[in-house]
């Protein structure tokens, strides 16, 4: 948006900001300055200040801009006084079919107006905004939009065929716009219509039917609000962008269309004579301004610099904004212009802006409230599991929680009884699942027909079933892996199930024989998994073919998190001095692996381990190379060293 500076001058009198300082202002309060040209404008110098408005609709306007500088330095705006009124009696023949398109409208037929030449201020003043001169009416309209922020449309009353009509096209057609350009409609504009013609694309430009001439005496002038989205989409498809569409493709205030249209019919009354005979206004459904709950001492807390109650008030007054004290909390309704203010954060922000962004210090630490963390110790368990068991080679799946009733009778192991939803998605799958083998074993089977190996997959999600009447859910994990008959998979599962316990944190874990196993499971070879006396999950071989082996695990993660709670999920400790981080080789057999790492952790010592990781896997010919890291604290490299050599000798 471009404004000169003597007409902020003439709309806020007491300003004696000079004219860039004024820019500087505008900067630091959100408006920023890309531009500041030196002109001429009648006859004097001048100042062309151009600001980046973004989201702030109601500065395309050279009354918008104004109210701000007014904001700022806490002086008076002084915007045009507006004397018209339509007429209580209308007879303006116009109907609105597209009355979901059409937030308000605004329309007057006016007679015997004299149509000339622009006089040079008008002239001189639209060439600032790149916009050509073409007759004194067609100019007040379009300085009005600059002006006030709102388009009008000013049509010839005695080319108009009939009656007016605002519509959505439903058909394909070609119309003429104002400059010549032929423009191709698909269907879905917003048009003006009459009997006959197309007479403008609502919002975006009019057509060259009933367009106003030298020779116009009769004209009906109309200012309209849309559906902006409708407008941004027409303006989109067809390549058309104007200064119109710019505004109108944007939500802007119904009731300050009230005010710009008067100020429209009052500049053509005083510069073309005439009369107004006929008016009409379309307003279905006025916009209700929020009342906003603001706590004054939240502006310190996200500013982080100390901002005094008593100046929030003089901003928000400043901003015309209501304000209503109750008790500690403010009751401020925005003025109704200000469609960006809405939540009581916006009206935070209006008054830190106003404040000026620069008045932050930036050689200070801002004295803000830590956030307390509120996410679940769950959601960072799953987290840290998943990331462990993806590097370990494991793919993740994701399954639907709907499964068939016999799925949940063969995969039961946990005793509760299942949920049938009501007006199921999918008939043949009307039960929540109790167990996520379900979702494991179908995945397993699909890869299984592709031929896809190795097949090592887990899955995190809820688990559903009934007790008695009480409803319940559990966080589950579950792994499935599958190995050829005669490696001893079991072993493989059960040394990845205790890396991924012990990552967590849990060291201690059990098993025992599961005196009534799922009928998914081998009862032969199906454990209970224990953990300081609480069952934890299942492990146990699928029932499948002579020609494989399919191990599966499964363990509720929430009694984990209860068991390993205050160990790995503690807060951060803080370093005083370096890690000393050595790495060293283990050649052993996988089954031994667990205890190998238990025994190293003791050997070391909570006073000097930081962490102890596996890197790296090399299969021998009968014991597998395991390359450990092992990161020491509170030693010097020597000492580190010296004891890394006596551990691992």
């Amino acid at each position: 948006m471009k404004v000169l500076y003597s007409q902020i001058k003439q709309l806020v009198p007491e300003l004696k900001a000079e004219p860039q300082e004024l820019g500087e202002v505008l900067t630091m309060i959100g408006l920023m300055m890309d531009g500041f040209q030196e002109v001429t404008y009648q006859g004097r110098k001048d100042y062309l200040l151009g600001l980046e408005t973004r989201n702030r609709v109601d500065c395309l306007s050279v009354w918008g801009l104004a109210r701000e500088v007014s904001a700022y330095y806490g002086i008076e705006a002084v915007l045009p006084p507006t004397d018209f009124i339509i007429p209580c009696q209308s007879d303006l023949n116009l109907t609105v079919s597209a009355k979901g398109a059409v937030k308000r409208l605004k329309a007057v037929l006016m007679q015997g107006l004299v149509n000339s030449v622009s006089p040079d201020w008008l002239t001189e003043f639209l060439h600032f905004y790149d916009i050509n001169t073409v007759n004194l009416l067609v100019d007040l309209s379009n300085y009005v939009m600059i002006m006030t922020g709102y388009a009008s449309h000013l049509l010839d009353q005695d080319r108009v065929q009939g009656a007016l009509d605002w519509q959505v096209n439903k058909s394909p057609q070609t119309i003429k716009s104002l400059d010549g350009t032929e423009l191709n409609l698909t269907g879905g504009e917003l048009l003006i219509r009459d009997d006959e013609n197309i007479l403008a694309l609502a919002g975006i430009v009019g057509s060259q039917q009933a367009s106003i001439g030298p020779e116009t005496k009769n004209i009906i002038a109309e200012m309209a609000l849309y559906d902006h989205a409708l407008i941004q989409r027409n303006a989109r498809q067809l390549a058309v962008v104007t200064e119109a569409s710019l505004r109108l493709s944007k939500e802007m205030d119904s009731s300050g269309l009230e005010r710009a249209f008067a100020y429209l019919i009052d500049l053509i009354l005083a510069a073309a004579g005439g009369e107004v005979v006929a008016g009409s206004d379309y307003f279905p459904k006025p916009r209700i301004v929020p009342l906003i709950s603001f706590y004054p001492e939240a502006v310190s807390r996200f500013a982080g610099i100390e901002i005094e109650p008593a100046r929030s008030m003089e901003i928000l007054k400043s901003l015309r904004c209501q304000v209503t004290m109750e008790d500690e909390v403010w009751l401020v309704t925005p003025p109704s212009e200000r469609l960006d203010l809405n939540l009581a954060e916006d009206l935070v922000e209006e008054v830190i802006r106003m404040n000026r962004y620069d008045q932050i210090p930036s050689d200070q630490i801002p004295a803000l409230m830590v956030t307390a963390d509120i996410t679940s110790p769950l959601y960072w368990l799953k987290d840290k599991a998943r990331q462990f068991l993806m590097a370990r080679g494991f793919d993740e799946i994701l399954s639907q929680p709907l499964v068939a009733s016999e799925s949940n009778q063969v995969t039961n192991y946990i005793g509760w009884q299942e949920i049938i939803t009501q007006n199921s998605v999918n008939e043949e799958c009307p039960a929540l699942r109790l167990s996520l083998a379900s979702g494991l074993w179908q995945q397993y089977q699909y890869y299984d027909k592709k031929n896809v190996s190795p097949i090592r997959i887990f899955e995190i999600g809820k688990v559903f079933g009934r007790l008695s009447a009480k409803y319940l859910e559990a966080e589950n994990m579950a792994w499935l892996l599958k190995a050829p008959t005669g490696v001893k998979a079991f072993n493989d599962l059960r040394l990845e199930l205790e890396l991924i316990l012990k990552q967590l944190g849990l060291e201690q874990v059990a098993y025992q024989v599961m005196p009534n196993p799922p009928e998914l499971a081998n009862p032969y070879s199906c454990y209970l998994i224990n953990s300081a006396g609480q069952a934890l999950g299942i492990i146990y071989k699928i029932k499948a073919s002579a020609e494989e082996a399919v191990y599966l695990a499964e363990v509720n993660l929430e009694i984990l998190l209860s068991l390993v709670r205050g160990s790995q999920l503690s807060a951060v400790r803080e370093l005083s001095q370096k890690l000393v981080v050595l790495d060293a080789n283990l050649e052993l057999a996988d089954a031994e692996l667990t205890d190998k790492l238990s025994n190293l952790r003791s050997d070391i010592g909570t006073d000097y381990l930081w962490s102890l990781t596996i890197i790296d896997r090399y299969q021998l010919e009968k014991l597998s190379r395991y390359t450990v890291r092992v990161a020491y604290q509170g030693l010097t490299d020597t000492q580190a060293k010296e004891l890394h050599q006596k551990i691992f000798a």
